[in-house]
């Protein structure tokens, strides 16, 4: 997989090549937006990490001419405190992620190995070429985490309508967190606090495997519903947790709040699809996106 980092500062550069060098991905590096458009075109990365805040066309501006250019490349923003409204921008303008500065080498790996799978995963999937106007289908799966990826194949593969490289990369890449989050917080029962120890820890298997022998947990089903229609198509998750008041989750916008949110993923989501809403008693969370 190859991974463009784009930073102005000769330490942070460095501390990111190194880092990403050691994990034995294809890494080249460029010190402004320019040039990293114009290594974005001879090197074609996987991924793009890049600093917000630059000389000569800064993060923000490279990011708006590669999503006019319908790039699927994903996208990861640095930024520090202070920089909150930046990353909100960064978002909407199409980065499928952020990163608080300075960079811990757990969080870097941690999110470059999970997009992977979605990269390697994105690589096989078929296109549709036909003009499907109406889809319904329903998909079940039995709690397992390493099933993911290929259940979010599958529900790429049936698509049934044309879109553009970019605009399926967010889908993956929000299926991948919906999915991902129902399996864990809902089938599983894992707190907040059990995963931040767990992932600190380096023991996220160890977690699931011990969940597992839980006969309730180990016998639940993610349950995915994909409605596709002339102007949308549309996926209900729906796990058997028992919920949570979503109606008290706080607004993720606010500041350094930004910086430290819990469920981050679920936050970015948000910018991923036209539409995001929870449901009932809050094990279900319905996406939807909008059809030109």
């Amino acid at each position: 997989m190859k991974i463009l980092i784009v930073e102005d500062d000769y330490g942070s550069r460095e501390y990111l090549l190194n880092l990403i060098t050691l994990e034995g991905y294809d890494v080249r590096a460029a010190v402004n937006g320019e040039e990293g458009l114009a290594e974005y075109k001879s090197f074609d990365p996987d991924i793009i990490i890049s600093d917000i805040q630059m000389p000569v066309m800064d993060g923000l501006q490279m990011l708006n001419i590669l999503r006019q250019d319908k790039s699927d490349t994903i996208f990861i923003i640095t930024t520090a405190y202070g920089s909150e409204d930046y990353a909100i921008d960064a978002l909407r303008l199409g980065a499928n992620n952020y990163l608080k500065k300075p960079i811990k080498r757990k969080s870097l790996i941690g999110l470059i190995d999970k997009y992977k799978l979605i990269v390697e995963s994105h690589k096989l999937t078929k296109k549709a070429e036909g003009n499907l106007l109406k889809k319904d289908i329903t998909l079940e799966f039995r709690t397992d985490i390493n099933h993911i990826p290929s259940i979010i194949s599958q529900l790429v593969f049936e698509l049934g309508v044309k879109l553009d490289d970019s605009e399926i990369t967010n889908i993956e890449l929000g299926l991948d967190e919906l999915i991902t989050n129902s399996v864990e917080h809902g089938n599983l029962g894992i707190t907040f606090d059990e995963k931040v120890v767990a992932s600190n820890d380096n023991t996220m298997l160890q977690l699931y495997a011990e969940k597992m022998k839980i006969k309730e947990f180990a016998t639940r089903k993610i349950k995915v519903k994909y409605k596709l229609r002339k102007k949308y198509c549309e996926w209900t998750i729906i796990d058997q947790g028992k919920g949570f008041d979503w109606k008290l989750i706080p607004d993720p916008t606010k500041g350094a709040q930004l910086m430290e949110l819990n469920g981050r993923g679920i936050f970015i989501t948000h910018f991923l699809f036209d539409k995001m809403e929870y449901l009932g008693k809050g094990n279900k969370v319905r996406v939807r996106k909008n059809l030109k």
